[in-house]
């Protein structure tokens, strides 16, 4: 009898691990697998790693996104944080918890903008909430994201009118000020989770779009001769891009879509575990966003 428990509880493990590495696509350079939050549940946006697990957002049966955790195993369980929360993915830092809320306080014009706030983490509870100072009131902060060492951050901001990447660095105070803008997007345009892959490397998802030329605008010079002064393209789905630093000169270069991580439909972010391995955000499969594990060949 008792063999025969060892061998259940064996294939139900097994069981799991299969629910975890389900092959659903595959190419030269990527596999895409099925994740036991993909199997069970739909409207899960940017995880951040959490543990053994993943944090991440969703909407799964409800009207309103919430932060959930989940063990790759097992049902997923709510992270209690209370109204404070708003939209986006969370940033975790050993027991830190950085997120989007809504300010409280009006900023000069009379809105309410987003920002960053900070909480403890413990038990699944969010506690010690706390807004940012560093986060202007006159403007929003959303999608934070932290250095694996705990020393930068980056979040997405208007700061400069147009949406772009801004670091933060953590000072000897353990307090968070401004560094350099990484990356000014045109204004058409969107930034949404960012994330770091090393301290020169850093991938985010745009609706950036480099496709078909859908018409043009014409100028005329001062001799009469109409000029092509702008090239209009349709707007296409998010995808998946990353930005690099030169290391000679410490400058910031141009995104460059990542197209192993991309398909017809929107990828919103990515995530990794190591250089090889992590998870994707993508909306390519069942018709609603979701949560894959990628391994890179």
């Amino acid at each position: 009898m008792k063999n025969k428990l060892v061998i259940i509880a064996l294939l139900y493990i097994n069981c799991l691990c299969a629910q975890e590495r389900q092959l659903i696509s595959e190419n030269n350079d990527l596999s895409l697998f099925e994740t036991y939050i993909s199997l069970n549940s739909e409207g899960n946006i940017f995880p951040t790693i959490y543990g053994e697990g993943l944090i991440y957002a969703s909407n799964y049966k409800s009207n309103d996104y919430k932060l959930l955790y989940s063990d790759l195993k097992s049902e997923s369980q709510k992270i209690k944080i209370g109204s404070k929360y708003n939209l986006g993915a969370a940033a975790i830092f050993k027991n830190e918890i950085y997120f989007t809320g809504i300010t409280k306080k009006l900023s000069t014009s009379g809105t309410n903008n987003f920002t960053i706030y900070r909480g403890i983490i413990e038990d699944f509870k969010v506690k010690k909430i706390k807004r940012l100072p560093v986060c202007n009131l006159d403007f929003s902060y959303t999608y934070p994201t932290i250095s694996k060492d705990g020393s930068k951050m980056l979040v997405v901001t208007n700061e400069k009118e147009h949406l772009h990447l801004l670091e933060f660095i953590r000072n000897t105070n353990n307090q968070w000020e401004k560094g350099e803008v990484i990356y000014i997007s045109h204004p058409e345009f969107e930034i949404i989770n960012p994330t770091f892959y090393n301290e020169n490397t850093i991938y985010f998802a745009s609706n950036i779009y480099d496709g078909e030329v859908t018409g043009v605008v014409y100028t005329m010079d001062n001799e009469g001769i109409n000029q092509i002064t702008e090239l209009i393209k349709e707007q296409g789905s998010f995808n998946i891009y990353k930005i690099e630093k030169n290391t000679n000169n410490g400058h910031w270069g141009i995104p460059i879509k990542v197209d192993q991580f991309n398909s017809d439909f929107d990828d919103l972010g990515v995530i990794f575990i190591n250089k090889n391995s992590g998870y994707l955000n993508s909306f390519r499969y069942s018709d609603a966003d979701n949560i894959y594990y990628f391994e890179l060949k």
